[in-house]
């Protein structure tokens, strides 16, 4: 019994070193070419390409990179562009709110719909019914944080130690 109990939580480690040592790989350089693209200017044009969309689900313009990634790449790998833009100080409360919402109900909108085509589902009633229902929630989440001050930036997280 003891050694099935060590077998299950040494089966259990490794996968999770191997999600671990997954999520790494492929984190880490998104995030090294991310910080490529700022430094030379690519990030912006790429971007500004969003605007409509940022002002229409109503996130500033330093919001359009964590939810475009979000929804290339998926919610999991995206999520370190959003930590990393959070830290860095560049989205307000209701910044962060929208774009976890939206992307909570439209993450990785290529591979996830892609998937369910090839089981059978309609791409364009899945594609629709996704964006609608994440820009509809977005957009009611959004005005209400709005009018409960959610709109001002963050104080900066302080590392206690």
């Amino acid at each position: 019994m003891e050694s099935s109990l060590i077998q299950v939580a040494l089966d259990g480690l490794k996968s999770g070193l191997l999600g671990l040592k997954n999520i790494i790989v492929i984190v880490l350089p998104l995030m090294v070419v991310i910080e490529l693209a700022k430094d030379s200017g690519l990030m912006e044009r790429v971007t500004s390409r969003f605007q409509l969309l940022a002002g229409f689900l109503q996130i500033s313009k330093e919001a359009v990179l964590p939810l475009v990634v979000g929804l290339a790449i998926g919610f999991s790998y995206g999520s370190g562009v959003i930590i990393s833009a959070a830290r860095d100080g560049n989205l307000s409360m209701k910044d962060r709110y929208g774009i976890t919402v939206f992307l909570s109900i439209c993450h990785s909108l290529f591979e996830d719909t892609l998937i369910l085509v090839a089981v059978g589902a309609s791409l364009p009633w899945l594609l629709g019914i996704r964006l609608l229902l994440a820009t509809a929630v977005t957009l009611l989440t959004t005005r209400v944080l709005l009018a409960n001050g959610f709109d001002r930036q963050p104080s900066s997280p302080t590392v206690s130690g």
